[in-house]
């Protein structure tokens, strides 16, 4: 728990914030002009406003509550000596096995959780929640940062927080922060890469860019954060080889205000029309 803690908490603060955004877009910006999916894609675009609030302004106040809410799960289940063994070592028999297979099975674990309320976001339910990620009509880098503070939260932060639980090492989550910290902005942004033969085994930018499509060009597939072979499995892989998605943003005629406290607004007034 105190690896999902000390993540929660960095997240609010605004150096951490700014140096990380400063790290991709040093990163993700070159290389979307060197290798770009979409090619007529500007590299500056008015998307980037609200994506840069979600970004500094969910730090401040949905992490926060992240944090509340991991600590209440944690005091249900768990006795103070438990956590303290988590926080500290983790528990057996899965702190355990060898670093390297706890991070595997870290990822693993998180994946199939996110997989499947990645497909909960898209039902009837939820959806008005998940629209406000699908709403860029430029999907690039900054496009992960921009979700309603209720899909963040169940998405992200419990599902983290109900992983940690099983009692990882502490280690095997450091060992995750690099690539945690990129492969969501990775996968978001602008670039051709399919991965070639290792297209199957880690989602690539172009196979999570066709997730962004509207339904016709191929959306409403690929959930699978990281590992491919869940959308395979469970009948949901849309990657065609040769073609590069090109059209992003909602379909059937669905619209979300441009206004950042609008769009967190817009799945309680849209309930109640």
């Amino acid at each position: 728990m105190e690896n999902i803690i000390n993540y929660l908490w960095s997240s609010i603060n605004f150096v951490y914030n700014l140096q990380y955004i400063a790290i991709c877009a040093a990163i993700f910006i070159p290389l979307a002009i060197l290798f770009p999916s979409k090619a007529s894609q500007p590299i500056l675009n008015k998307e980037m406003i609200p994506n840069i609030i979600y970004w500094f302004g969910n730090g401040l106040i949905t992490r926060p509550a992240g944090y509340l809410l991991g600590n209440f799960l944690y005091l249900s289940v768990y006795s103070q000596t438990t956590i303290q063994n988590i926080n500290t070592q983790g528990l057996p028999p899965i702190n355990q096995l060898p670093l390297i297979i706890q991070a595997i099975l870290i990822l693993v674990v998180m994946d199939f959780m996110q997989y499947w309320t990645h497909r909960l976001f898209h039902g009837k339910t939820f959806w008005l929640y998940h629209a406000v990620h699908h709403s860029p009509v430029v999907v690039d880098w900054l496009t992960t940062s921009r979700f309603h503070p209720v899909n963040l939260i169940i998405h992200s932060v419990l599902v983290g927080v109900i992983a940690s639980m099983l009692g990882f090492s502490p280690e095997a989550w450091k060992i995750l922060v690099p690539f945690n910290m990129i492969y969501s902005p990775l996968v978001h942004a602008n670039l051709n890469w399919t991965y070639g033969p290792f297209r199957y085994v880690l989602a690539s930018p172009v196979f999570h860019r066709w997730h962004h499509t509207h339904t016709n060009e191929g959306g409403n597939k690929n959930f699978a954060p990281t590992f491919p072979v869940l959308d395979i499995i469970f009948g949901t892989y849309y990657d065609p080889k040769g073609k590069s998605p090109e059209i992003f943003g909602l379909d059937n005629n669905e619209t979300i205000p441009e206004n950042v406290i609008a769009q967190l607004a817009y799945p309680f007034v849209k309930r109640t029309k």
